[in-house]
This record gives C-alpha cells, structure tokens and sequence, in this order.
C-alpha cells in the first residue's frame, strides 16, 4: 500500500490523499465554539450530579413508578447471536433501539449471514448492505464507497465503537456483527464520517462453554483456519473467550502471496449484577503484496494474460496492528447506568510499493511502463476514553432516554515517504530489470514526513424523546476540540466544530413507520492545502419509511437522500492542494429481509445514486513538443469516481430438518467510472455466488462457488492509469465443528 492514514481517517500517498493536519478556525468560530463547549461541559457535570442525586432516592419510590428500561450493549450479543435478520442496532445512538423505531438509514450484517456466504473481509459483508460500492486499496486493504463518498475521505471504521486506523483488511473471524450508519456520524464520533460510519462488534465473552474450529481451502492454494473458545465460570462471574486466525494465499495475480496470523483473547467479570467490567486484546500481523493491476491504454486495459503482474521485486506490505480494549458498565440505579470503554491501538506499517506513472513508447517500437517505488513506514499510536451516562426519564408525559458523553483521546502519527526510481518495462514483454542487490534512488522533492500529534476534547450528547407511542424524536450533538502539533513541519493548529443531528419517527401502527433526519459532519483538511485551510463539511437531508410485516417475517426499508460535501481539498499534478472541489449525491435505497417459512432467509438491496461533482477542477500534464505543461481541466459535472447508478444484491438460503441447506445469490454493478476524469470506464457486471451445507451432529461441512459464470471484470487499480483483474470462478471447501 503506498499510503498512511492520517488521526481522522485521511490518506496520505503518492496520488492518494495527504495526512490530515489541523487548522486554525476565526476568532468569532473559535469564541462561539468556546462557548458550545462549557455550557457542554456544564451539562455534562450537571448530569453526573443529578444521577448520584437519582441514586440516593429511596429505592422503594422508584419501585412504585414505571420503568423506563435502560438497555445495556451486551443484550445484542445474546439475543440476536443466532440470527439472521437483524432487528436491533446501536450504531446510530450508542443504545439498542430497534431498526424500525431509528431515524435512519442502518445496514446490519449479522455472523450468520456472512458466515454462510464464506465472507473473509470487511467488503464481503459490506455487499450486503444498500448503497455501498466494494473495491480495495492496491488489493491489500479494504476501500468503500457509501453514497457516493468513498472511505478513505469521508468514511470512519470504527472497532466496539473506537476509532481505527485504516488496517490491511478488517477481518471477519472475530465479528458478531457489521453495522452501517449511511449519513454523517460526527454527532456521535467527531471528524470524518462525512457519508458513513462502520463498526465492528467484536464477539465477546458469554457466560457458557463452548469450542468451535473451523478451516477452508480454495483456489491459489488460498487456506484459512480459525479458533472460537468460550469458557465460564458462573459462580465466579468470569468468562473468557478466545478467537484465532491464521490464513494463507498464493492469490489469482502472479507473484501476490499473502499470510497473516491475528489473535483476540476476551475476558468478562461480574463483580455483581449491575456491574460488568470486559478488557479485550488482539494482534494482527499481515504480510501482503500491492498490485496496481493493468495499466490502461488509449482507453482500453493492455491486451495481456489477466494475471501478469508490473510489480518491483522490492514490492511488501507489511503490519503490526495491537488492539487493547477495556470497558465498564455498571447500573447506579434503576434509571442510570454508567460506560466508561479505554482504547488503545498501535499500528505499525512498512511498505514498498510499484506505481504507474503512464505508458510511453519505447525505441522497440513497442510501449513501456513508467514506474516509481513509493517507500513507506508508519506509526500510528491511538489512545482514547469514553465517559457516557445513559438514564432515562420524564418529564409530563414525554419519555427521555439521555445518553451524555465526554471523548478524550490522543493520536500520534510518525511517518516517512519517500518516492524512488525504477526502471521501465516492457507491456507486451515484460522483463524485470531492477537490481535488488543496489539502493534505492530517492527522487528529489517528492519526499514527505510527519511527526504529529493531535489531541482530542469532544462531549456529545443523544436524547431519544418519546411523546407518544406513535411519535418519537431524536437529538444528537458533539462538540470536537482539536489540537494538531507537527514539529517536524512547524504546522500546529486547532479546531472548533460543532456537529448536530436532529431526526424523528412517526409510526401509527407497530409494522409501519416513517422518519425523517438532518445532520451535519466535518473533516480536518489535508495538511498541504494551499490558501485559507478550512475543514471539510457535509449536509444530509434524509426521509424514508419502514415495513414491518407477516409477524416480523418481513423487514422492508426505503430511504431517499441528498448529501453534499464542501471545501474538497485537490491535489494536482504540480504537487498544490487547493479546496477546490464539491460534491452531491442523490439517491434511493432499498433493503428488503425476508423469512417466508421457517429456516428461509432471503436478503436483497438496491440503491440508485446520482453522485456529481458540482465543482471540480485541476491541473494535468499534458505532453508537448517543448516539453511537460500543465494544462486546468474543469471536471464539474462528471460522476465521481466508482460511484455506479445500481447496485443490486440478493442472497436466498434454505435449510432443511436433515441438515443440507443451499444458498444462491446474484450482485448486479453498474457501470462506474475510475476517475474523476471519466476518462475510462468499468463496464456493468452480473455475478453469481452459490453455497451448499450439511450439518451432521457437531459438525458442518459448506462448499462456496464464486463467480460462477466466470465473469471477467475489474476492480479498483490506481488513479486513472490502471485496474485489477477480479478473481474468477472459485470452489472453496469448509468444515466447522462445534463442541
């Protein structure tokens, strides 16, 4: 990969987005800022008082009114583990509340759904989700686009609700669930979630023992095995659980191999009953190989075998990432409950990786590659609090359930990136002369570097307000004050933002409702903005409708939407970033979850998105005579880069009383563009993926076919100059015993 990830998301990289940096806002901003701030801080204060004063009432009283139930994270877990069509979400308010009673737009992806799909990574369970485009980063990370805005800009992933720097691939071994919120999220998680947020809900500690491994083999000698061990003491209030992966590849591209081991030990203690304390480790160590993919000429890919590969023999990416989580619970009183979740990750990256920088005739007469080395190291350092209190309560009739919070975290970032030489080859005969045995030579003014450090102050604050059965409300706010310090680029800078969301319910009877929300969201610009620095903002105004039906066999959802984002910072080809750019996005998305009889699930999405560019120019190179000019193309008015007009996804499963259950599933993609240029074209694409299971006893045996027309098509590659080949057909065997 040949790019770092800056404390709020962003990417820095030879043609990809640089580290974030933080600016310094007006005066009036920063003074009506300030004042946001303390009467926050003082409602904060004023909130943990009033609960001790909640505690101390006599017990009997509270007895004698009526609950208002206060939901604790830990209830999804138990409840929905098994299930397959997801009813309850925490993404939106940080508090289960059912999918139908939230005022947006949740994708929720359950273990057992993408389990039976043979799901591997992030995108593979992310397909099943309304609006979201999968491809990858130089096919060793995940990369998304949600309504149009893709992840590494406007996207936020977030591990049991903590912020992640971006990893190679978000594995799915140790996953309950994948939950979606389409829209800004910065009401709830700060700076960055522009169009959507992601969280991982890692499997935790139950209170039973249990023993489950599982292992598969597929194409391109591609094996994985995994680990799920459960045990409990009852009496004692202790649970452990352990997940493990190991997973190897030789992968469809030539010379690509991939290894990667991760291990995720749990440990849950309950000192009573209205106490939980849970601390949670993982290790992940990858080792991938990038792959910029064919170039493309005169329009169209090289005519080339799809698996030949351009790469350097200097090519690796490797990572280290350490997870650490430890989260309290406690229930003060029958109407307030205390949070308090400490993070810390460390995630170290080393990568060399092979670009192109176009194709050019040679004195063959044949054409050649120009390629370059993007040399990488990076440190990123993450550590974080969480102080929430969740009460409940009334005033007149109206029920509130309060959640207020207070984020404290500090993201340090250490990176150098240099940019070095290589020789060009060949497109038609490819034959590798770089020599390994000599140095690297580091192009002069193409290297960068970072030494940052930013620290974060943000409270926020969720009511869920319910007027009536019918009627209910919800209002979000987080105020981010943000501190950014770059010694080694003397860039120091501060932020005040203030994000909101208001949204509301209206549902007259149980298996209908209707909802409606606005919200704002903002992200730091890049540090190498020239002119006036000012944060990237988005605007998302969102109405929709929910159906509920046959006694909850049925779950349908329609959402329509418009978002926009500002102050798009573009990099050019002279190396100046200006906040030139602009972006819409229209759309409509469908999610329909079906059990029409008993051990049936069918799942089908799709989305229409008009994604535009309303203002967008910037500087090309263009090839004389006399030499490389530069050349302003105002590219206002095309589609933004992989955001296809349709998407469409369906997966059926039927299981049977003797143990055999099938499944088949079909995702259609529109036709998409790679660049903001519109320059080249990704044609629309129809696949079929189609699973078989028998469970005897303790065990379970599946096989997967993926791709089974065997359907060429391409993904991501980088910039305008090249894509991937996507994997062919592939038959891909599994077991899995329970004990």
């Amino acid at each position: 990969m040949h790019g770092c990830i800056g404390h709020a998301g962003e990417t820095c990289g030879h043609g990809e987005r640089i580290i974030v940096g933080r600016g310094r806002g007006t005066t009036d901003n920063r003074r009506i800022a300030m004042r946001y701030f303390r009467q926050l801080l003082i409602f904060v204060c004023i909130l943990g008082l009033t609960s001790n004063l909640i505690f101390a009432q006599n017990t009997e009283e509270e007895e004698k009114k009526e609950e208002l139930p206060v939901y604790a994270g830990e209830e999804i877990v138990v409840t929905e583990s098994k299930e397959k069509v997801p009813t309850v979400s925490t993404i939106a308010t940080k508090v289960p509340v059912p999918i139908r009673l939230t005022p947006a737009s949740i994708g929720v992806v359950n273990h057992g759904l993408f389990q039976h799909q043979s799901g591997v990574v992030l995108g593979d369970a992310l397909r099943n989700v309304s609006g979201v485009n999968i491809q990858t980063v130089f096919g060793v990370t995940d990369f998304f686009v949600i309504r149009g805005f893709d992840s590494l800009s406007s996207g936020l992933v977030l591990t049991d609700g903590a912020s992640e720097p971006e990893a190679t691939f978000y594995n799915l071994y140790n996953l309950e669930r994948v939950e979606v919120l389409k829209g800004p999220g910065a009401f709830l998680y700060g700076g960055n979630p522009l169009s959507g947020s992601v969280n991982l809900n890692r499997k935790q500690p139950i209170f039973t023992n249990a023993f489950q491994v599982g292992g598969s083999y597929g194409p391109y000698k591609t094996g994985r095995g995994t680990v799920d061990a459960n045990w409990a003491d009852v009496d004692q209030g202790i649970a452990l659980r352990v997940n493990a992966l190991r997973q190897v590849s030789d992968s469809y591209r030539d010379d690509k191999d991939s290894g990667l081991w991760a291990v995720n030990p749990a440990v849950t203690w309950r000192p009573s009953d209205k106490t939980t304390v849970t601390a949670n480790f993982e290790y992940v160590t990858s080792r991938y190989k990038s792959d910029s993919g064919l170039p493309i000429i005169n329009g169209a890919v090289a005519d080339v075998p799809r698996t030949q590969s351009y790469q350097s023999p200097f090519d690796a990416s490797d990572q280290d990432i350490y997870r650490a989580r430890v989260d309290l619970q406690s229930r003060l009183s029958q109407r307030v409950t205390l949070r308090n979740k400490l993070y810390y990750t460390d995630f170290s990256w080393v990568s060399q990786g092979t670009l192109f920088s176009g194709v050019f005739p040679n004195a063959q007469g044949s054409l050649d590659i120009v390629r370059s080395l993007v040399l990488l190291d990076d440190r990123q350092q993450v550590l974080g609090n969480q102080f929430e209190l969740l009460s409940t309560f009334r005033t007149g009739h109206v029920e509130h359930t309060l959640l207020t919070g207070l984020e404290l975290m500090q993201w340090k970032d250490k990176f150098t990136l240099d940019v070095a030489a290589l020789p060009n080859i060949d497109v038609f005969n490819p034959v590798e002369t770089a020599n390994t045995s000599q140095p690297h030579f580091i192009i002069p003014g193409q290297s960068q570097g970072a030494d940052s450090k930013s620290r974060v102050v943000a409270p926020y604050v969720v009511n869920r307000i319910v007027f009536c059965p019918c009627y209910q409300a919800f209002v979000g706010v987080r105020y981010d004050r943000i501190d950014y310090d770059d010694p080694l680029t003397s860039t120091s800078r501060n932020y005040n933002k203030l994000s909101p969301m208001a949204g509301m319910v209206v549902s007259f009877t149980k298996d209908l409702s209707f909802y409606a929300n606005a919200g704002k969201a903002f992200a730091p610009p890049s540090s190498l903005v020239a002119g006036p620095r000012e944060t990237e903002e988005s605007f998302q105004m969102e109405v929709g409708a929910k159906k509920y039906l046959l006694d909850n066999r049925l779950h349908a959802s329609l959402a329509v939407y418009h978002l926009t984002k500002n102050n798009i910072g573009i990099p050019d080809a002279t190396g100046v970033t200006k906040q030139d750019g602009d972006q819409r996005s229209r759309g409509v998305e469908l999610e329909v979850m079906m059990r029409p009889v008993r051990n049936w699930h069918t799942f089908l999405s799709y989305s229409f998105s008009d994604a535009t560019l309303t203002r967008f120019a910037e500087f090309v190179p263009v090839f004389t005579q006399t030499g490389i000019t530069y050349q302003l193309m105002d590219r206002s008015g095309n589609r933004a880069a992989f955001s296809p007009r349709h998407i469409f996804n369906v997966w059926t499963a039927r299981g049977f009383d003797n143990g055999l259950e099938f499944g088949i599933g079909a995702r259609y993609v529109a036709s998409q563009f790679i660049a903001e240029d519109n320059q080249f074209q990704i044609g629309n694409v129809l696949t079929l993926d189609a699973s078989v299971s028998y469970a005897y006893r303790l065990i379970k045996f599946r096989i997967n076919a993926k791709n089974l027309t065997n359907q060429e098509y391409e993904t991501r590659g980088f910039g305008s100059a090249s894509i991937i080949p996507a994997n062919p057909f592939g038959l891909y065997c599994a077991f899995e015993v329970n004990i």
